[in-house]
């Protein structure tokens, strides 16, 4: 297994945790209270940002190409992962 490819995955399952939790509803849902304005950029952000830097060891591990595809992949885990822990809250 490419040592690279578990920081990629948590990197890009806490950046769709964070995006999802940047959004009102899926913040109230969670903390069972609504948050500032502040705060869900700050989660929007840290997302974007969480994403973008788990681009860097697909490309590192796998090289562009098949970095970027890889990465791709790896989006569509965490959201499902960001999905069904949302929804086994509900």
């Amino acid at each position: 297994m490419n040592p690279y490819l578990l920081p990629a995955l948590l990197c890009v399952v806490a950046g769709m945790a964070a995006l999802a939790l940047g959004m009102e509803r899926h913040h109230r849902q969670v903390f069972g209270r609504g948050a500032g304005g502040g705060r869900l950029l700050l989660l929007r952000c840290s997302g974007g940002l969480l994403l973008a830097l788990a681009l860097l060891p697909c490309t590192l591990g796998w090289g562009a190409s098949v970095g970027i595809v890889l990465w791709t992949g790896l989006l569509s885990i965490g959201v499902l992962v960001s999905a069904l822990a949302l929804a086994a809250i509900d």
